[in-house]
């Protein structure tokens, strides 16, 4: 049991300790006193408004959005009453975005950001778009992949949306090709051939105009031997001509013979000199036996005037 002179002693201890817990309080220098450290007017409390009012400030500058009426003077220091208000803008921003498909809310608490999205172009509009950079770019990507022979006709066709301009080796101008049409040129002696489209060029090497080739197959006997008269009833050379471009070739058979044609490029030569015996005896008077007679063969490109080709052949007989 606790009495009376024991609870005087604690209360002389706790009043001893109470004086010296001052008195060090005061030899250190404390104010003891309960005037405020720093007046209220000059605390600066925490705004949580002030961003979002540079967002809105923005958006209110660049017409996106119509005004929005929310008081940023006030400073709130009861969270409870910055939570309900801060619900509020959100609820405000969203009812926005509905009305704005441009808007984005991030309603994230208790920060409040808006971003801005870049405005989809309209289906005719970005049709338009697609087009517009499809055509440069199927201008400026072309290839040309075919061949070209020189002395003889060409053919470009140009499915692009702007002209094909030809120029040969030497630097002229060959032919201009129209968008989505075509052209045919003839070559000369060009190397090479430059396509130019859309600021875009492309070269390449032109082939050579190979000359045409004769080939003689002898078909009749030959000799001193042979009757002038069954010569001239059989065929006696079967002649073949080949090139890559027969359509330009000019042919023609020289001396006394009969040429017929037997297939393409192929003709079938006869010997015709003698009508009767008497002009036979008449050209081999004064001659000896075997008695020779030849004719040619003249291939000439039409084109490539310098690719011409002869060749000769020859019959032999010693009797009527």
């Amino acid at each position: 049991m606790i009495t009376r002179k024991n609870r005087d002693v604690k209360f002389i201890i706790y009043q001893s300790l109470y004086i010296f817990v001052i008195s060090v309080l005061a030899l250190k220098g404390a104010n003891l006193d309960l005037t405020e450290v720093v007046s209220k007017k000059d605390v600066v409390e925490k705004e949580y408004t002030d961003s979002l009012k540079i967002m809105i400030d923005s958006l209110l500058a660049k017409g996106i959005v119509p005004e929005i009426k929310f008081d940023t003077s006030q400073r709130y220091s009861n969270p409870e009453e910055l939570k309900r208000k801060l619900q509020e803008a959100q609820l405000e921003l969203t009812t926005l975005k509905l009305s704005n498909p441009s808007l984005t809310v991030v309603t994230t608490t208790p920060n409040v950001q808006m971003q801005q999205q870049e405005i989809e172009k309209k289906p005719e509009e970005k049709e338009k778009f697609t087009e517009e950079e499809e055509k440069p770019k199927q201008d400026l990507d072309f290839r040309i992949a075919q061949s070209f022979t020189q002395y003889t006709s060409n053919s470009v066709s140009n499915p692009g949306s702007m002209p094909i301009e030809i120029y040969g080796s030497d630097g002229s101008m060959i032919a201009s090709v129209p968008a989505g049409g075509s052209r045919s040129f003839t070559l000369g002696g060009q190397t090479s051939l430059t396509f130019k489209r859309g600021g875009v060029s492309k070269t390449v090497s032109t082939k050579e105009n190979s000359k045409p080739k004769i080939s003689m197959q002898r078909l009749a006997p030959s000799g001193e031997d042979v009757s002038v008269r069954t010569l001239q009833k059989t065929v006696g050379y079967r002649v073949t001509i080949s090139d890559d471009f027969p359509g330009q070739l000019d042919i023609k058979f020289s001396g006394p013979v009969t040429a017929k044609q037997a297939g393409n490029l192929v003709y079938d030569v006869t010997l015709n000199l003698f009508g009767s015996q008497a002009a036979f005896d008449n050209y081999t008077s004064n001659r000896e036996s075997p008695y020779s007679v030849s004719f040619q063969v003249t291939v000439k490109d039409q084109i490539a005037t310098q690719q011409s080709v002869s060749q000769s052949g020859v019959f032999q007989f010693g009797e009527w």
